[in-house]
Protein backbone atom coordinates (compact mmCIF):
# COMPACT_ATOMS: atom_id res chain seq x y z
CA UNK A 1 0.00 0.00 0.00
CA UNK A 2 1.27 3.68 -0.98
CA UNK A 3 0.15 6.90 -0.18
CA UNK A 4 1.79 10.35 0.61
CA UNK A 5 2.05 12.51 3.52
CA UNK A 6 0.94 15.32 0.41
CA UNK A 7 2.47 18.16 2.17
CA UNK A 8 -0.16 19.49 4.18
CA UNK A 9 1.46 22.92 3.73
CA UNK A 10 -0.47 25.40 2.27
CA UNK A 11 0.82 29.04 1.63
CA UNK A 12 2.24 31.70 3.43
CA UNK A 13 2.34 35.40 4.46
CA UNK A 14 4.84 36.92 6.39
CA UNK A 15 4.30 39.61 8.84
CA UNK A 16 5.67 43.14 9.72
CA UNK A 17 9.26 42.83 8.49
CA UNK A 18 9.69 45.60 5.59
CA UNK A 19 9.88 44.13 2.14
CA UNK A 20 13.73 45.06 1.91
CA UNK A 21 14.06 42.64 4.41
CA UNK A 22 13.77 39.88 2.95
CA UNK A 23 16.24 37.07 4.96
CA UNK A 24 13.44 35.00 6.05
CA UNK A 25 14.09 33.82 9.32
CA UNK A 26 12.88 30.12 9.80
CA UNK A 27 12.07 30.06 13.47
CA UNK A 28 9.77 33.06 14.96
CA UNK A 29 11.89 34.69 17.47
CA UNK A 30 10.81 36.78 20.87
CA UNK A 31 7.20 36.94 20.39
CA UNK A 32 5.53 37.84 23.84
CA UNK A 33 2.92 35.76 24.51
CA UNK A 34 1.80 38.53 27.08
CA UNK A 35 -1.62 40.08 26.19
CA UNK A 36 -3.04 43.18 27.55
CA UNK A 37 -7.19 44.12 27.70
CA UNK A 38 -8.68 42.84 23.81
CA UNK A 39 -9.24 45.39 21.46
CA UNK A 40 -12.68 46.76 20.61
CA UNK A 41 -13.41 43.65 17.88
CA UNK A 42 -11.96 41.42 20.87
CA UNK A 43 -8.63 40.52 19.47
CA UNK A 44 -5.21 41.28 20.54
CA UNK A 45 -3.05 38.99 19.17
CA UNK A 46 0.69 39.61 17.94
CA UNK A 47 2.05 39.00 14.55
CA UNK A 48 5.26 37.24 14.66
CA UNK A 49 8.42 37.51 12.30
CA UNK A 50 8.53 36.11 8.87
CA UNK A 51 9.11 32.26 8.62
CA UNK A 52 9.62 30.50 5.33
CA UNK A 53 11.09 30.50 1.90
CA UNK A 54 14.39 33.21 1.45
CA UNK A 55 12.63 35.03 -1.54
CA UNK A 56 15.45 37.39 -2.27
CA UNK A 57 18.65 35.80 -3.49
CA UNK A 58 16.37 33.57 -5.55
CA UNK A 59 15.02 36.20 -7.19
CA UNK A 60 18.38 37.75 -7.76
CA UNK A 61 19.59 34.39 -9.77
CA UNK A 62 16.23 34.12 -11.65
CA UNK A 63 16.79 37.65 -12.88
CA UNK A 64 19.91 36.94 -14.40
CA UNK A 65 22.56 36.77 -11.56
CA UNK A 66 25.88 35.44 -13.13
CA UNK A 67 29.20 35.20 -11.53
CA UNK A 68 32.69 33.58 -12.65
CA UNK A 69 33.26 30.82 -10.10
CA UNK A 70 36.40 31.63 -8.09
CA UNK A 71 39.15 28.75 -7.18
CA UNK A 72 37.55 25.77 -5.08
CA UNK A 73 38.12 26.03 -1.35
CA UNK A 74 37.90 22.29 -1.04
CA UNK A 75 36.63 18.87 -2.69
CA UNK A 76 34.21 16.22 -1.72
CA UNK A 77 32.70 13.25 -3.63
CA UNK A 78 29.34 14.26 -3.13
CA UNK A 79 27.73 17.38 -3.05
CA UNK A 80 23.82 17.99 -2.47
CA UNK A 81 22.20 21.23 -3.17
CA UNK A 82 18.97 21.44 -0.59
CA UNK A 83 18.58 20.43 2.64
CA UNK A 84 14.72 19.26 2.24
CA UNK A 85 13.71 15.84 2.91
CA UNK A 86 14.87 14.59 -0.33
CA UNK A 87 18.43 15.94 0.12
CA UNK A 88 18.49 15.07 3.35
CA UNK A 89 17.71 11.63 3.17
CA UNK A 90 19.29 11.22 0.47
CA UNK A 91 22.56 12.42 3.18
CA UNK A 92 21.24 10.35 5.45
CA UNK A 93 21.37 7.21 3.25
CA UNK A 94 25.22 8.40 2.19
CA UNK A 95 26.30 9.39 5.29
CA UNK A 96 29.28 7.48 5.39
CA UNK A 97 30.63 9.08 1.80
CA UNK A 98 32.73 12.36 1.83
CA UNK A 99 29.84 14.01 1.40
CA UNK A 100 28.24 17.89 2.27
CA UNK A 101 25.08 19.63 2.05
CA UNK A 102 24.46 23.11 0.91
CA UNK A 103 21.15 25.14 1.60
CA UNK A 104 19.72 27.80 1.34
CA UNK A 105 17.65 28.76 3.96
CA UNK A 106 19.03 29.28 8.35
CA UNK A 107 17.76 25.84 9.43
CA UNK A 108 18.00 22.47 7.25
CA UNK A 109 14.07 20.76 6.21
CA UNK A 110 12.44 22.30 3.64
CA UNK A 111 8.98 22.09 3.70
CA UNK A 112 9.43 20.20 6.92
CA UNK A 113 9.84 22.76 9.77
CA UNK A 114 8.63 23.54 13.19
CA UNK A 115 8.31 26.11 15.76
CA UNK A 116 7.38 26.05 19.67
CA UNK A 117 4.66 27.78 21.68
CA UNK A 118 4.59 27.06 25.51
CA UNK A 119 6.05 23.30 25.19
CA UNK A 120 3.80 22.92 22.00
CA UNK A 121 5.35 21.95 18.85
CA UNK A 122 4.10 22.65 15.70
CA UNK A 123 4.48 22.52 12.01
CA UNK A 124 5.44 25.14 9.45
CA UNK A 125 4.72 23.12 6.76
CA UNK A 126 4.31 19.25 6.57
CA UNK A 127 2.36 17.85 8.84
CA UNK A 128 2.00 13.90 9.03
CA UNK A 129 2.45 10.74 7.16
CA UNK A 130 0.46 7.93 6.04
CA UNK A 131 2.34 5.22 4.14
CA UNK A 132 4.92 3.23 6.74
CA UNK A 133 5.36 0.22 4.55
CA UNK A 134 8.63 -0.49 2.72
CA UNK A 135 11.16 1.44 2.71
CA UNK A 136 9.40 4.17 4.31
CA UNK A 137 8.54 2.24 7.59
CA UNK A 138 11.72 0.76 8.02
CA UNK A 139 13.88 4.16 7.93
CA UNK A 140 10.98 5.34 10.28
CA UNK A 141 12.25 3.10 12.78
CA UNK A 142 16.01 3.12 11.88
CA UNK A 143 15.34 6.61 12.93
CA UNK A 144 13.64 6.14 16.54
CA UNK A 145 10.37 7.56 15.15
CA UNK A 146 7.26 5.75 17.13
CA UNK A 147 5.06 4.93 14.86
CA UNK A 148 1.64 4.88 16.57
CA UNK A 149 -0.99 6.08 14.49
CA UNK A 150 -3.20 9.10 16.27
CA UNK A 151 -6.43 8.18 17.53
CA UNK A 152 -9.98 8.73 16.52
CA UNK A 153 -11.12 11.53 14.91
CA UNK A 154 -8.55 11.61 12.11
CA UNK A 155 -10.38 13.95 9.77
CA UNK A 156 -13.51 16.00 10.37
CA UNK A 157 -15.65 18.10 7.94
CA UNK A 158 -17.34 21.27 8.73
CA UNK A 159 -21.52 21.36 9.18
CA UNK A 160 -23.94 24.11 9.47
CA UNK A 161 -23.57 22.14 12.86
CA UNK A 162 -20.32 22.49 13.55
CA UNK A 163 -17.36 19.69 12.91
CA UNK A 164 -18.27 16.21 12.36
CA UNK A 165 -16.02 13.45 11.96
CA UNK A 166 -15.57 12.98 8.07
CA UNK A 167 -16.90 9.06 7.65
CA UNK A 168 -20.00 10.12 9.73
CA UNK A 169 -20.86 13.45 8.13
CA UNK A 170 -22.97 14.29 5.27
CA UNK A 171 -20.49 12.01 2.66
CA UNK A 172 -20.56 9.19 5.35
CA UNK A 173 -22.18 7.17 2.30
CA UNK A 174 -19.88 7.95 -0.56
CA UNK A 175 -16.50 7.74 1.79
CA UNK A 176 -17.53 4.22 2.49
CA UNK A 177 -17.97 3.31 -1.22
CA UNK A 178 -14.85 5.09 -1.81
CA UNK A 179 -13.52 3.02 0.82
CA UNK A 180 -14.42 0.02 -0.63
CA UNK A 181 -12.73 0.77 -3.47
CA UNK A 182 -9.57 1.80 -2.57
CA UNK A 183 -9.67 -1.41 -0.22
CA UNK A 184 -9.25 -3.54 -3.83
CA UNK A 185 -7.02 -1.05 -5.60
CA UNK A 186 -4.79 -1.26 -2.92
CA UNK A 187 -4.64 -5.19 -2.40
CA UNK A 188 -4.39 -5.24 -6.42
CA UNK A 189 -1.91 -4.67 -9.06
CA UNK A 190 -3.35 -0.84 -10.30
CA UNK A 191 -3.33 1.07 -7.77
CA UNK A 192 -1.04 4.60 -8.75
CA UNK A 193 1.45 4.24 -6.72
CA UNK A 194 4.62 5.84 -5.12
CA UNK A 195 7.23 5.59 -6.46
CA UNK A 196 5.34 6.11 -10.12
CA UNK A 197 8.13 3.56 -11.79
CA UNK A 198 6.25 1.30 -10.44
CA UNK A 199 3.00 1.68 -12.01
CA UNK A 200 1.45 -0.53 -13.90
CA UNK A 201 -0.24 0.54 -17.43
CA UNK A 202 -3.67 1.14 -16.03
CA UNK A 203 -2.94 2.70 -13.03
CA UNK A 204 -0.84 5.40 -15.48
CA UNK A 205 -3.66 5.22 -17.87
CA UNK A 206 -5.02 7.54 -14.98
CA UNK A 207 -2.62 10.25 -15.52
CA UNK A 208 -4.54 10.63 -18.77
CA UNK A 209 -7.48 12.33 -16.98
CA UNK A 210 -8.02 14.61 -14.44
CA UNK A 211 -9.49 13.85 -10.97
CA UNK A 212 -12.71 15.49 -11.58
CA UNK A 213 -13.62 13.77 -14.34
CA UNK A 214 -12.94 10.19 -12.70
CA UNK A 215 -14.73 11.42 -9.70
CA UNK A 216 -17.93 12.20 -11.96
CA UNK A 217 -18.30 8.63 -12.56
CA UNK A 218 -19.31 7.54 -9.25
CA UNK A 219 -18.60 10.08 -6.68
CA UNK A 220 -19.73 13.89 -7.94
CA UNK A 221 -21.18 14.62 -4.51
CA UNK A 222 -16.77 14.00 -2.85
CA UNK A 223 -15.96 17.01 -5.65
CA UNK A 224 -16.45 19.62 -3.45
CA UNK A 225 -14.09 17.91 -0.61
CA UNK A 226 -11.47 16.62 -2.74
CA UNK A 227 -11.08 20.59 -4.02
CA UNK A 228 -10.03 20.92 -1.01
CA UNK A 229 -7.45 18.38 -0.62
CA UNK A 230 -6.11 19.28 -3.95
CA UNK A 231 -5.79 22.63 -3.40
CA UNK A 232 -3.93 22.59 0.07
CA UNK A 233 -1.70 19.31 -0.97
CA UNK A 234 -1.35 18.95 -5.05
CA UNK A 235 -1.19 22.94 -6.22
CA UNK A 236 -4.56 23.19 -8.37
CA UNK A 237 -8.47 21.96 -7.74
CA UNK A 238 -9.95 18.51 -8.86
CA UNK A 239 -10.60 19.44 -12.69
CA UNK A 240 -6.71 20.09 -13.05
CA UNK A 241 -5.12 17.52 -11.49
CA UNK A 242 -4.07 14.14 -12.68
CA UNK A 243 -6.45 11.26 -11.49
CA UNK A 244 -3.31 9.08 -11.06
CA UNK A 245 -2.06 11.73 -8.08
CA UNK A 246 -5.49 12.13 -6.74
CA UNK A 247 -6.87 8.93 -6.53
CA UNK A 248 -3.56 7.72 -4.98
CA UNK A 249 -4.33 10.86 -2.32
CA UNK A 250 -7.58 8.57 -1.70
CA UNK A 251 -5.84 5.98 0.31
CA UNK A 252 -5.74 8.41 3.40
CA UNK A 253 -9.41 7.33 3.72
CA UNK A 254 -8.51 3.36 4.38
CA UNK A 255 -5.10 4.09 5.90
CA UNK A 256 -3.91 5.19 9.35
CA UNK A 257 -2.25 8.99 10.20
CA UNK A 258 1.01 9.38 11.77
CA UNK A 259 1.98 12.79 12.98
CA UNK A 260 4.40 13.58 15.63
CA UNK A 261 5.05 16.78 17.69
CA UNK A 262 5.97 19.77 15.22
CA UNK A 263 4.45 17.42 12.37
CA UNK A 264 7.34 16.08 9.56
CA UNK A 265 9.92 18.22 11.03
CA UNK A 266 10.17 15.39 13.11
CA UNK A 267 11.62 13.16 10.87
CA UNK A 268 13.71 15.65 9.18
CA UNK A 269 15.32 16.39 12.65
CA UNK A 270 16.18 12.58 13.07
CA UNK A 271 17.95 12.81 9.51
CA UNK A 272 20.03 15.99 10.07
CA UNK A 273 20.91 13.91 13.60
CA UNK A 274 22.17 11.07 11.43
CA UNK A 275 24.01 12.62 8.97
CA UNK A 276 25.75 14.99 11.96
CA UNK A 277 26.39 11.74 13.98
CA UNK A 278 28.21 10.03 11.01
CA UNK A 279 30.56 13.69 10.63
CA UNK A 280 30.01 16.60 11.76
CA UNK A 281 29.76 19.96 9.62
CA UNK A 282 28.02 18.03 7.02
CA UNK A 283 25.27 20.51 6.20
CA UNK A 284 25.74 24.08 5.57
CA UNK A 285 23.06 26.01 6.11
CA UNK A 286 22.39 29.84 4.92
CA UNK A 287 24.08 28.72 1.80
CA UNK A 288 22.23 29.70 -1.81
CA UNK A 289 23.91 28.17 -4.87
CA UNK A 290 23.66 29.97 -7.87
CA UNK A 291 26.11 28.40 -10.30
CA UNK A 292 26.91 24.51 -11.28
CA UNK A 293 29.46 23.79 -14.20
CA UNK A 294 30.83 20.06 -15.23
CA UNK A 295 35.14 20.44 -14.57
CA UNK A 296 36.46 18.40 -16.58
CA UNK A 297 35.67 14.56 -14.70
CA UNK A 298 34.03 16.76 -11.87
CA UNK A 299 31.81 19.71 -11.19
CA UNK A 300 32.23 22.61 -9.52
CA UNK A 301 29.47 24.50 -7.82
CA UNK A 302 29.42 28.16 -6.85
CA UNK A 303 27.57 29.70 -3.99
CA UNK A 304 27.13 32.61 -1.45
CA UNK A 305 25.73 33.20 1.87
CA UNK A 306 22.43 33.84 1.40
CA UNK A 307 21.81 36.82 4.39
CA UNK A 308 24.94 38.89 3.57
CA UNK A 309 24.71 42.18 1.59
CA UNK A 310 27.39 42.09 -0.22
CA UNK A 311 28.47 38.29 0.03
CA UNK A 312 31.84 36.66 -1.27
CA UNK A 313 31.04 34.10 -3.60
CA UNK A 314 32.78 30.65 -3.04
CA UNK A 315 33.15 27.18 -4.77
CA UNK A 316 33.11 23.68 -4.24
CA UNK A 317 34.22 20.82 -6.35
CA UNK A 318 32.80 17.20 -6.00
CA UNK A 319 33.19 13.92 -8.37
CA UNK A 320 28.94 13.97 -7.74
CA UNK A 321 26.32 16.67 -7.55
CA UNK A 322 22.69 16.29 -6.67
CA UNK A 323 20.40 18.72 -7.20
CA UNK A 324 17.97 18.01 -4.21
CA UNK A 325 15.33 21.33 -5.10
CA UNK A 326 12.66 22.12 -7.04
CA UNK A 327 12.99 21.30 -10.36
CA UNK A 328 12.28 25.12 -12.02
CA UNK A 329 15.11 26.13 -9.87
CA UNK A 330 17.30 23.15 -11.01
CA UNK A 331 17.13 24.43 -14.54
CA UNK A 332 18.46 27.47 -13.74
CA UNK A 333 21.04 25.96 -12.17
CA UNK A 334 22.28 23.67 -15.26
CA UNK A 335 21.48 25.56 -17.98
CA UNK A 336 23.76 23.73 -19.86
CA UNK A 337 21.46 20.16 -20.04
CA UNK A 338 19.46 18.92 -22.94
CA UNK A 339 16.98 21.66 -23.86
CA UNK A 340 14.22 19.20 -24.19
CA UNK A 341 14.74 18.22 -20.21
CA UNK A 342 14.98 21.99 -19.43
CA UNK A 343 11.79 22.71 -21.44
CA UNK A 344 10.01 20.12 -19.32
CA UNK A 345 11.24 21.72 -15.86
CA UNK A 346 10.97 25.02 -16.69
CA UNK A 347 6.78 24.31 -17.92
CA UNK A 348 5.80 22.90 -14.42
CA UNK A 349 3.38 25.11 -12.34
CA UNK A 350 4.00 25.52 -8.17
CA UNK A 351 1.40 26.80 -5.92
CA UNK A 352 1.88 29.78 -3.54
CA UNK A 353 0.59 29.84 -0.07
CA UNK A 354 0.85 30.61 3.48
CA UNK A 355 0.61 28.73 6.62
CA UNK A 356 -1.09 30.26 9.72
CA UNK A 357 -0.45 28.62 13.50
CA UNK A 358 -3.00 30.12 15.83
CA UNK A 359 -1.38 30.19 19.43
CA UNK A 360 -3.77 30.38 22.12
CA UNK A 361 -4.34 30.58 25.98
CA UNK A 362 -5.50 27.84 26.84
CA UNK A 363 -6.88 24.59 25.72
CA UNK A 364 -9.78 26.24 23.01
CA UNK A 365 -10.08 23.44 20.84
CA UNK A 366 -10.06 20.03 20.67
CA UNK A 367 -11.90 17.86 18.23
CA UNK A 368 -10.28 16.01 16.25
CA UNK A 369 -7.04 16.30 14.41
CA UNK A 370 -7.76 17.33 10.84
CA UNK A 371 -10.27 19.82 9.91
CA UNK A 372 -12.16 20.57 6.49
CA UNK A 373 -14.07 23.35 5.41
CA UNK A 374 -14.97 22.81 1.93
CA UNK A 375 -16.19 26.01 -0.13
CA UNK A 376 -14.13 28.31 2.21
CA UNK A 377 -11.97 30.34 0.20
CA UNK A 378 -9.72 31.53 3.16
CA UNK A 379 -8.68 28.41 3.71
CA UNK A 380 -8.71 24.41 3.15
CA UNK A 381 -7.93 22.62 6.06
CA UNK A 382 -6.01 22.91 9.93
CA UNK A 383 -4.85 20.62 11.92
CA UNK A 384 -4.85 20.52 16.24
CA UNK A 385 -1.09 20.91 16.63
CA UNK A 386 -1.12 19.17 19.83
CA UNK A 387 -3.18 16.12 18.83
CA UNK A 388 -0.37 13.56 18.30
CA UNK A 389 0.23 14.17 21.93
CA UNK A 390 -2.67 13.52 23.41
CA UNK A 391 -3.04 17.15 24.14
CA UNK A 392 -0.75 16.67 26.94
CA UNK A 393 -0.91 20.55 26.81
CA UNK A 394 -3.15 21.96 29.24
CA UNK A 395 -2.13 25.92 29.08
CA UNK A 396 -2.24 25.98 25.95
CA UNK A 397 -3.23 25.31 21.95
CA UNK A 398 -2.12 25.92 18.57
CA UNK A 399 -4.17 26.11 15.67
CA UNK A 400 -1.99 25.28 12.50
CA UNK A 401 -4.09 26.77 9.36
CA UNK A 402 -3.09 25.88 5.57
CA UNK A 403 -4.27 28.57 3.06
CA UNK A 404 -3.69 27.73 -0.33
CA UNK A 405 -3.92 31.03 -2.81
CA UNK A 406 -6.80 30.02 -5.63
CA UNK A 407 -4.28 32.36 -7.91
CA UNK A 408 -0.41 31.51 -7.61
CA UNK A 409 0.60 34.72 -9.10
CA UNK A 410 -1.48 36.59 -6.82
CA UNK A 411 -0.84 35.04 -3.93
CA UNK A 412 3.40 35.43 -4.22
CA UNK A 413 2.38 39.34 -4.98
CA UNK A 414 0.66 39.36 -1.78
CA UNK A 415 3.91 37.59 0.12
CA UNK A 416 5.83 40.14 -1.57
CA UNK A 417 3.76 42.69 -0.44
CA UNK A 418 4.13 41.13 3.42
CA UNK A 419 1.20 42.49 5.26
CA UNK A 420 1.04 39.21 7.19
CA UNK A 421 -1.32 40.82 9.69
CA UNK A 422 -4.12 41.66 6.76
CA UNK A 423 -3.83 38.20 5.39
CA UNK A 424 -3.87 36.63 8.64
CA UNK A 425 -6.56 38.80 10.02
CA UNK A 426 -9.27 36.89 7.59
CA UNK A 427 -8.32 33.30 8.73
CA UNK A 428 -8.32 34.31 11.89
CA UNK A 429 -12.20 35.18 11.52
CA UNK A 430 -13.41 32.28 9.79
CA UNK A 431 -11.60 29.70 12.12
CA UNK A 432 -13.25 32.02 14.89
CA UNK A 433 -16.13 31.65 13.19
CA UNK A 434 -16.59 28.41 12.90
CA UNK A 435 -14.67 26.87 15.71
CA UNK A 436 -15.88 29.53 18.62
CA UNK A 437 -12.76 30.05 20.21
CA UNK A 438 -12.50 32.62 22.63
CA UNK A 439 -11.39 35.70 20.88
CA UNK A 440 -9.61 36.94 24.31
CA UNK A 441 -7.56 33.63 24.19
CA UNK A 442 -5.87 34.30 21.05
CA UNK A 443 -2.35 35.71 21.57
CA UNK A 444 -0.14 34.90 18.84
CA UNK A 445 -0.35 34.50 15.03
CA UNK A 446 2.47 32.96 12.82
CA UNK A 447 2.64 33.22 9.31
CA UNK A 448 4.87 31.33 7.29
CA UNK A 449 5.32 31.82 3.23
CA UNK A 450 5.27 29.28 0.46
CA UNK A 451 6.22 31.24 -2.88
CA UNK A 452 6.55 28.43 -5.06
CA UNK A 453 6.85 25.24 -3.06
CA UNK A 454 3.43 23.48 -3.83
CA UNK A 455 4.22 21.11 -6.89
CA UNK A 456 0.94 21.25 -9.37
CA UNK A 457 -0.03 17.35 -9.99
CA UNK A 458 -1.68 18.64 -12.72
CA UNK A 459 -3.04 16.16 -15.30
CA UNK A 460 -0.29 14.16 -17.76
CA UNK A 461 2.15 15.29 -15.42
CA UNK A 462 3.27 11.69 -14.45
CA UNK A 463 4.08 10.82 -17.52
CA UNK A 464 6.31 14.01 -17.94
CA UNK A 465 8.18 12.40 -14.94
CA UNK A 466 8.70 9.00 -16.14
CA UNK A 467 10.12 10.66 -19.29
CA UNK A 468 12.08 13.07 -17.88
CA UNK A 469 15.81 12.30 -17.65
CA UNK A 470 17.18 12.21 -14.42
CA UNK A 471 20.79 12.29 -14.96
CA UNK A 472 23.01 15.07 -16.42
CA UNK A 473 26.52 14.03 -16.11
CA UNK A 474 27.76 13.64 -13.10
CA UNK A 475 25.08 15.85 -11.70
CA UNK A 476 21.44 14.47 -10.90
CA UNK A 477 17.86 15.55 -9.81
CA UNK A 478 16.81 14.04 -6.12
CA UNK A 479 13.15 15.84 -5.34
CA UNK A 480 9.93 15.19 -4.55
CA UNK A 481 9.19 17.18 -8.22
CA UNK A 482 10.12 14.09 -9.98
CA UNK A 483 7.34 11.69 -8.23
CA UNK A 484 5.01 14.13 -9.80
CA UNK A 485 3.75 14.85 -6.20
CA UNK A 486 4.92 17.24 -3.31
CA UNK A 487 4.46 14.50 -0.21
CA UNK A 488 7.54 12.52 2.27
CA UNK A 489 7.17 9.58 0.17
CA UNK A 490 7.89 11.05 -2.92
CA UNK A 491 10.79 12.58 -1.68
CA UNK A 492 12.21 9.89 0.09
CA UNK A 493 11.09 7.65 -2.95
CA UNK A 494 13.77 9.92 -4.66
CA UNK A 495 16.31 9.53 -2.60
CA UNK A 496 16.14 5.58 -2.16
CA UNK A 497 16.18 5.17 -5.80
CA UNK A 498 19.07 7.56 -5.93
CA UNK A 499 21.48 6.48 -3.20
CA UNK A 500 22.32 2.98 -4.22
CA UNK A 501 23.56 4.55 -7.83
CA UNK A 502 25.84 7.03 -6.10
CA UNK A 503 27.24 4.92 -3.74
CA UNK A 504 28.14 2.19 -6.68
CA UNK A 505 30.02 5.27 -8.57
CA UNK A 506 31.98 6.73 -5.93
CA UNK A 507 33.09 3.77 -4.05
CA UNK A 508 33.97 1.98 -7.53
Amino acid sequence: MKRRDFLRASGQAGLSLALANLSGCTQPTGVSSASPAPAADGYNYQIGPWTGDTFAPMHKIRDGFHAPLPKPERQVKLLVIGAGLSGMGLGYLCRDLDMLILERESLAGGNAKSANYKGIEYALGSAYLVDIEKPFGDLYRELGMDLKPIPQPGESVWTPSGFVQLEKGPLAKTIERIQKEMKTLLNGADYPTIPIQKASARALALDDISYYDWLQKDYPDYVPQADEYCWTALGGDSKKISAYIGVSGLSELVMDIYAFPGGNAAVAKRLEAGIEKAGSGRIMTGQSVYRVDPSGSKVRVGFFDTHAENPEMRCIEADQVVLACPYYFAARLIPWAEEKALTTMRSLEYGSYLVANLCFEGQVFHQGYDHWAPGNNQWADFVDADYPTGNKIKDATVITVYAPFRDATVGRALLLQGDGRALASKIVEDVQMRTGFPKDKLREVNVTRYGHQIFCSRRGVVRQMLALPRHHGNVHLCHSDGQACASIESALSEAFALAPQLLKKIRA
